[in-house]
C-alpha cells in the first residue's frame, strides 16, 4: 500500500540528459558502483517459449543458452531499459542466469548461490509463477480473468481470482492518487492506437473522442466475493501497466522463500533486486531515451523494485511528430511531457503503475506525486531532455561519460 508523505523536502536536482556526463554528483563512491569486467550493451535475441533452459558458465558473467545444437551467447548485461554490470571473474562462477519468454517479453532471472542444479530448479519455478500470473491477467488469453471481465462489460460482471482483484484494487489506488493519470480502462484506446501504429498514421480525432467515453476508472467496480463489473458495454481493461510488475513481485517472493537472498528478477525492464554482491550493491544502467546504444546514468540499488516508462519502445513518426504507446486517459492521445520516467519502490507492481502515472502527469505534477508518497523515488526526463531527480537518489546515482 502507498502512504502519503506530504510535507517532506521536495527539492529536486534538475539537469539535462545530454549534458549528464558533465554533472558532478557529490557523495557517489564510484569504486562501489563501477564493477570490473563490465561489457558494452548487447541486444538479446528473442528466446522461443519452448526453449530448453540450460546454462554454461563462461568468463565475466556471460552465459550460453542452448537449444539442441545451437547456442547463443548472452551477456550478463541486462537488456531493454537497463544494463546490469557484472563483477570480477573470481565470483562469476556463483552467478546463475536464466531467461525465458513470458508476458510478451524476455524474463531474466539472476541468482547468486553455490548449487547450480538447485538454482536451475528455482528459476524454473519462478518462470512458472510468472506464466501463472500471465494466464490470469493477459488480455490475449481467452480464458484469463481480464478477458472474462472485458467480455462481461455492461452486464452483471464476473467473479475472478483474489490475485486479480488485488491487482485491480492497486491499480485503482494509483488511479485515484494520480487523478486518472493511470487508468486501466484505457484498453479501447490502446487497441485504437495499436492499429494506428501498424498504419503509421494517428487516428482521427472523432474516433478518439468516441472511445474516450468508455475510459473512466470510476466505472470499474470490485465487489465483495471477487465480483468485478465494468459499467458500460464496450469498456475493457488492460493491465499492461501493472501486471508485469506484479508478476515480478510474485516470482521474486517465491525465490526468496526458496532461500535466495541475492537475486534479480527482470521482465523486460520491470525488475526487482534483492540483496547485493559481495563487493556491494547491484548497479543498473538507465537507457538514454533518445540514444538506444547509450546508458544515461547508473543507480546503485539493493532490495528494491525499479520500473521505467519511456516513449522510445513502441512508437511511430508521422509528419515529424512522435506517437508512442503511453496514452493520456484524459485526451486519448500519447502523453507529451516526458521522454522517460524511472521509479523505485519496494514493490514492482507499484513502481510499474507509478512510472506510467508520472509519465502521463508530466515532470511537475508527476514529481509532486512522487514526493508525496512514502518510499518512492523517481528520475524524470522531460520532453526537452531535462532531468528531475528525487533527493532520495542523491549519492546513489552517477553519470555515464
Amino acid at each position: 500500500m502507498l502512504s502519503d508523505s506530504t510535507g517532506k523536502d521536495a527539492r529536486a536536482n534538475i539537469f539535462n540528459a545530454n549534458t549528464l556526463s558533465n554533472v558532478s554528483l557529490r557523495g557517489v563512491k564510484r569504486r562501489s558502483l563501477v564493477l570490473s569486467g563490465a561489457k558494452e550493451l548487447l541486444r538479446l535475441p528473442r528466446a522461443s517459449p519452448s526453449q530448453r533452459l540450460r546454462r554454461i558458465a563462461t568468463p565475466c558473467g556471460l552465459a550460453m543458452t542452448c537449444n539442441g545444437n545451437k547456442c547463443v551467447c548472452i551477456s550478463f548485461l541486462f537488456f531493454f531499459l537497463f544494463t546490469l554490470f557484472c563483477s570480477d571473474l573470481s565470483y562469476s562462477a556463483n552467478v546463475f542466469k536464466y531467461h525465458q519468454v513470458a508476458m510478451g517479453t524476455v524474463v531474466e532471472i539472476t541468482l547468486i548461490g553455490n548449487d547450480e542444479e538447485a538454482a536451475k530448479k528455482a528459476a524454473l519455478q519462478a518462470f512458472q509463477e510468472i506464466r501463472r500470473i500471465e494466464h490470469l491477467m493477459s488480455p490475449w488469453i481467452e480464458s484469463s480473468d481480464v478477458s472474462r471481465i472485458n467480455r462481461s462489460a455492461g452486464n452483471d460482471g464476473v467473479r475472478v481470482s483474489p490475485e486479480t482483484v488485488e491487482v485491480l484494487k492497486r491499480a485503482q489506488e494509483v488511479s485515484k492518487l494520480s487523478e486518472g493519470g493511470f487508468d486501466i480502462t484505457v484498453a479501447p484506446l490502446v487497441q485504437l492506437w495499436r492499429k494506428a501504429r501498424e498504419r503509421g498514421m494517428p487516428p482521427e480525432m472523432e474516433q478518439v473522442k468516441e472511445i474516450l467515453n468508455l475510459v473512466n476508472f470510476r466505472n470499474l467496480k470490485t465487489h465483495y466475493g471477487g465480483k468485478v463489473l465494468l459499467k458500460k458495454k464496450g469498456m475493457a481493461i488492460d493491465l499492461g501497466g501493472i501486471a508485469k510488475g506484479y508478476a515480478v513481485d510474485k516470482a521474486f517472493e517465491l525465490l526468496r522463500d526458496l532461500g535466495y537472498k541475492n537475486l534479480i528478477v527482470n521482465a523486460g525492464g520491470d525488475l526487482r533486486v534483492g540483496g547485493s554482491k559481495p563487493e556491494g550493491p547491484w548497479s543498473i544502467g538507465i537507457q538514454h531515451p533518445r540514444d538506444p546504444e547509450k546508458i544515461m546514468a547508473r543507480i546503485s540499488v539493493s532490495d528494491t523494485a525499479v520500473a521505467t516508462s519511456g516513449d522510445y519502445e513502441k512508437f511511430f513518426i508521422h509528419q515529424g511528430k512522435r506517437y508512442h504507446h503511453i496514452l493520456n486517459p484524459r485526451n486519448g492521445f500519447p502523453a507529451e511531457k516526458c521522454q522517460s520516467v524511472t521509479v523505485l519502490h519496494n514493490e514492482g507492481a507499484t513502481a510499474d503503475a507509478l512510472a506510467t502515472a508520472i509519465f502521463v502527469l508530466g515532470p511537475e505534477k508527476g514529481f509532486l506525486l512522487c514526493q508525496r508518497l512514502e518510499g518512492v523515488t523517481c528520475l524524470i526526463v522531460d520532453k526537452e531532455g531535462n532531468i528531475t531527480l528525487s533527493p532520495g537518489l542523491k549519492g546513489r546515482i552517477f553519470s555515464v561519460p
